[in-house]
């Protein structure tokens, strides 16, 4: 092994469960303190995407969600969903239906937009050049020239995105009284994703995919367990198959506790998790004795040690975190992304952590 790798052979080799020159960090920097901490000048939304490309290229090894902040507003999308637009983060707040009856006939139609959807050359180019160009941006934050960090992409399996458009209530109503339908839509959103991975499938551009639903809670899974082993299993195994025929590790994503469930999701052959949500019952030494293989990403808690918490306190919970993950397959980060609340010397108290011991075990040598 080199005496100290490129963030790309930091990451992979965390994958793969290889020796590495120190624990390598993976996250979303949705943090203004931060980003100009690690970029050297202030980010807004007209500057956004390069300034916080710029700090993830000196901070993290792996990352998502390249995007800046935001300009506020409202925004109503092509299926006739009204947002709300905040820097960081954005929510449904109209909906083109009210009741059962107005949601079964939205979804009839969504249906059939999701049959007519057929990704090709032109889609694939455009999201390549916008990955590209993102790169580009991630490339001006470097310290060593082409040292560039994993990006990692989404790739939801589709219940996420059905019961998030209808929200729990309206989506539970549309289970329970139209369960052929429901599983219809979910299998829709299923294999038009899977066209999509055929389309834009590019493991130079895209060595790891971020599989994911939204299926826990901290109380634990939002449906019941058999539920999700025969809606969400079956589709996220397809969907982790097509990622692999392609030569692409999958993480899989869920918050909440997802211990109830763990042996199905690994099943599916997801080579990784996220975000390991300790305040909700997930346990890093427990998902490594339960599957010794599966890398892991995340632990550090993101609700209440790292907005409120001391750099100390910080920087102890990671050696903790290190510790129970064996020190291999892990990628420390927060349990689920770096929040606004979150003060910069916290974020700097966690992702320097590694980088702290890497050089002492040098020194010790």
């Amino acid at each position: 092994m080199k005496a100290k790798l490129t963030k790309r052979e930091r990451a992979l080799r965390t994958i793969r469960f290889e020796e590495v020159d120190r624990i390598a960090t993976y996250d979303i920097l949705d943090n203004d303190g931060a980003i100009a901490h690690y970029a050297g000048e202030p980010v807004d939304p007209v500057n956004g995407a390069r300034v916080k490309c710029k700090a993830i290229a000196r901070c993290l090894d792996m990352t998502r969600m390249l995007g800046g902040p935001n300009a506020p507003g409202r925004q109503t999308d092509a299926d006739g969903f009204v947002w709300q637009i905040e820097p960081w983060t954005s929510w449904i707040v109209e909906r083109p239906f009210n009741d059962l009856e107005s949601l079964v006939a939205w979804v009839k139609e969504k249906i059939v937009r999701l049959r007519q959807y057929q990704p090709g050359a032109a889609e694939a180019r455009h999201f390549h050049e916008y990955l590209l160009r993102h790169q580009a941006y991630l490339g001006m934050g470097c310290e060593r020239r082409g040292d560039l960090p994993v990006v990692v992409i989404e790739s939801g399996v589709g219940v996420d995105a059905a019961y998030s458009r209808c929200g729990l209530e309206l989506f539970s109503m549309l289970v329970c009284f139209e369960p052929e339908l429901a599983d219809e839509w979910i299998e829709e959103q299923n294999l038009a994703e899977i066209r999509r991975v055929r389309a834009i499938a590019r493991p130079d551009l895209i060595p790891v995919a971020l599989t994911y639903d939204d299926l826990a809670s901290k109380n634990g899974p939002l449906f019941a367990p058999d539920w999700i082993r025969q809606h969400h299993i079956p589709r996220l195994k397809r969907l982790v198959e097509a990622w692999h025929a392609r030569d692409t590790y999958c993480l899989y994503h869920s918050d909440g506790n997802l211990m109830p469930i763990l042996d199905d999701l690994v099943s599916t052959g997801i080579d990784g998790l996220n975000p390991i949500e300790t305040c909700a019952g997930m346990s890093i030494a427990e998902v490594r004795r339960r599957h010794p293989r599966l890398f892991m990403a995340g632990g550090i808690d993101v609700s209440q040690l790292l907005p409120h918490g001391t750099p100390r306190q910080i920087r102890a919970r990671c050696l903790e975190a290190i510790a129970e993950a064996d020190g291999v397959g892990y990628f420390l980060g927060s349990t689920t992304e770096i929040i606004p609340a979150v003060p910069a010397a916290n974020v700097v108290a966690m992702l320097e952590t590694p980088k702290v011991l890497a050089r002492r075990a040098r020194r010790n040598r």
